[in-house]
C-alpha cells in the first residue's frame, strides 16, 4: 500500500539547497519541473511544467550562460517573459512567480526570445 508523504517546506528547501549546490559545482544547464505548471499570471493558462532552458544555445557563454546558470544554482533564479501573455515570471528551482516590470528589473533576465530555444513538455 502506497502512503502519501508530506514534506515540510523546511525539508523541501534543505533538499533544494543540496540540489543547487551540486548544480552550481557543475555549472549545469538549468532544467526544471514545476508542480504548478501554468503561468503564474492571472488569466494565462500557458503550460510551463517542464522547462529545459538550453541557455548554452544562446551563443554567448559570458553574457548569457555563465551569469544565468550561476544565478539559477545560487538560488536567485532569473526573470523571463511568459511566451503567451508576455508577463514577467520569476523562475527558480522551487517555483514560478508573477513579477511586475520593476521587480523583473532587479533580477538577472533571460534573453527576449528565450522560449524559442527552450524545450517545454
Amino acid at each position: 500500500m502506497s502512503k502519501n508523504l508530506t514534506i515540510s517546506r523546511a525539508d523541501l528547501e534543505a533538499m533544494d539547497r543540496f540540489y543547487r549546490e551540486g548544480g552550481l559545482r557543475r555549472m549545469a544547464s538549468p532544467h526544471v519541473h514545476y508542480q504548478e505548471a501554468s503561468c503564474p499570471h492571472p488569466g494565462c493558462t500557458h503550460k510551463m511544467e517542464w522547462i529545459d532552458f538550453q541557455l548554452e544555445l544562446h551563443g554567448d557563454m559570458d553574457a548569457v550562460y555563465k551569469p544565468l546558470v550561476k544565478s539559477w544554482w545560487e538560488g536567485t533564479g532569473f526573470a523571463g517573459r511568459c511566451p503567451a501573455c508576455q508577463g514577467w515570471v520569476h523562475f527558480t528551482t522551487l517555483e514560478m512567480k508573477a513579477l511586475s516590470e520593476d521587480e523583473a528589473r532587479h533580477l538577472p533576465c533571460l534573453p527576449d526570445q528565450w522560449h524559442a530555444l527552450a524545450q517545454f513538455a
